[in-house]
């Protein structure tokens, strides 16, 4: 007892240690120090939470996740408190389904608690259950029907379920009773594109959590630029960046004297090549105006069909031209995104699955688009695998392909702003930039969707996919005819 008694009590000196430099700035320190913390108390609960937090606080995502999952096998639960804190800090970190024992064990100890039964609703919504997600969400309704907060997880199973307009619904019921929620406010808004309605759908982001500007620039609301200087803060990840960047092109901002954008840092280079004024996001630049990114087709009145004279709003002069070579197209695959992304096991592809439907076409030369791969993680066969740049080497390399296959993905919006040809394989309920339904979008009009018929089935994707490359071989052949 007394050994364990002075692990624990060394753990916790660690921990306050580790407190002490985080607040210092010293996060790689401070994480080192909770890490040991763990080592030497791994029963204690709070240390797990405490390290996940700081992991997700540093970017670490995947560490965070793996830092819960351990905490589920090793750490001890006494009681239901911590039962709903390991859960809860497994839905944020985007390991829900590691949370539905967590919160089954909650709800067998308060079977009436709207709380404990919404929470298990959650988590079986992130485990992608959304049918028992939704008995269980009615169970909470039930107890508690004008909780604004089950009310949202209500809207969010049955965005899940595919009934848009039911999920409608259920966030203006939730709306009803907390009016001023940004977050159900955002939700709305996805839905509204979904439904497509554009123009209540961006009023409705403009309650998402706004990127402040370094400077005391005066926020743009659309008044004449002319002579004028505005930067524009880049939000989201890299992909929601180069999707929106088009809005850059109007010509209400490039009436200003200076049009700055900011972006990520590995974007840069690429912006900057294609004759954007880029900054990385954070850099101090002083101009009259300011406008966050994705405020501007609201500010400027346009929806996604808005676009400059020609396809492309990212041009690369000195990029390669594709030189297709007759019966023997180069064609790009990308089969997974980011995975500490929260939806990437729904939006990612094993690679497994590719070999039969793309190499029963060997007038393709496939051509390996994703970035972090190794050997062991390639689909089987022969590919061509380009080098691992940043954004501006990938968009070269874009340009070298005839074709670009891609999940729902950062290079998707790349491909596209390049007006390089990109077939783009959808989960069945997607993203809110896809719509509902149908194959074409007003986004990019080179690219093509491919749609899940049923949650989880992209093996009925890519037959689909196998089958437009083979209509692809035929338009080949019969062009070869014709000359």
């Amino acid at each position: 007892m007394s050994t364990f008694l002075s692990d624990e009590a060394a753990a916790i000196t660690l921990c306050a240690e580790g407190a002490v430099l985080g607040d210092a700035g010293d996060t790689s320190g401070a994480l080192a120090h909770y890490r040991a913390a763990v080592l030497k108390a791994p029963a204690l609960l709070s240390l797990y939470l405490i390290l996940a937090n700081a992991e997700q606080l540093a970017g670490e995502v995947l560490a965070a996740r793996d830092t819960l999952r351990r905490a589920v096998r090793c750490a001890s639960r006494l009681g239901v408190a911590e039962e709903f804190a390991l859960g809860k800090a497994l839905v944020d970190a985007g390991a829900g389904a590691d949370a539905v024992n967590c919160f089954r064990r909650v709800r067998c100890e308060l079977p009436k608690d709207a709380a404990a039964a919404s929470a298990l609703a959650s988590a079986l919504r992130a485990a992608q259950r959304p049918e028992e997600a939704w008995r269980e969400i009615q169970h909470a309704l039930r107890i508690a029907p004008a909780n604004p907060a089950a009310l949202l997880t209500a809207a969010l199973i049955r965005h899940d379920l595919a009934d848009h307009t039911g999920a409608l619904h259920w966030i203006e019921r939730s709306l009803a009773v907390r009016p001023d929620s940004p977050a159900t406010m955002v939700t709305r808004g996805y839905l509204r594109h979904l439904l497509g309605d554009a123009t209540g759908g961006w009023q409705d982001f403009e309650a998402r959590a706004l990127p402040q500007p370094s400077t005391s620039a005066k926020p743009w609301s659309g008044e004449p630029l002319s002579g004028r200087t505005i930067i524009v803060l880049g939000e989201q990840g890299v992909g929601d960046q180069l999707q929106f960047l088009r809005f850059v092109r109007h010509p209400a901002l490039q009436a200003a004297a200076r049009v700055v954008v900011t972006c990520e840092a590995e974007a840069v280079s690429l912006l900057r090549a294609a004759g954007y004024d880029a900054v990385a996001r954070g850099t101090i630049m002083h101009t009259d105006f300011v406008v966050p990114l994705l405020s501007l087709p609201l500010r400027l009145g346009v929806n996604a069909g808005w676009r400059a004279d020609d396809a492309a709003y990212i041009t690369l002069p000195d990029s390669p031209v594709r030189h297709t070579t007759v019966g023997r197209r180069r064609v790009g695959v990308a089969w997974s995104g980011n995975p500490a992304h929260r939806n990437d096991a729904q939006r990612s592809i094993p690679a497994s699955l590719l070999h039969g439907p793309l190499h029963t076409h060997p007038s393709m030369r496939f051509v390996c688009m994703q970035h972090g791969v190794s050997a062991a993680d390639m689909p089987s066969g022969q590919w061509e695998t380009n080098s691992q740049g940043d954004w501006l080497e990938t968009a070269q390399q874009l340009c070298t392909l005839d074709l670009l296959i891609t999940v729902d993905t950062g290079i998707a919006h790349l491909a596209g702003a390049l007006g390089v040809r990109v077939w783009i394989l959808v989960s069945h309920v997607p993203d809110w930039r896809w719509g509902a339904a149908g194959n074409v979008t007003q986004w990019y009009p080179t690219a093509r969707i491919f749609r899940q018929p049923a949650r989880g089935d992209w093996s009925r994707v890519l037959t689909n996919v196998s089958a437009a490359l083979s209509a692809l071989v035929l338009s080949d052949e019969a062009s070869d005819v014709a000359a």
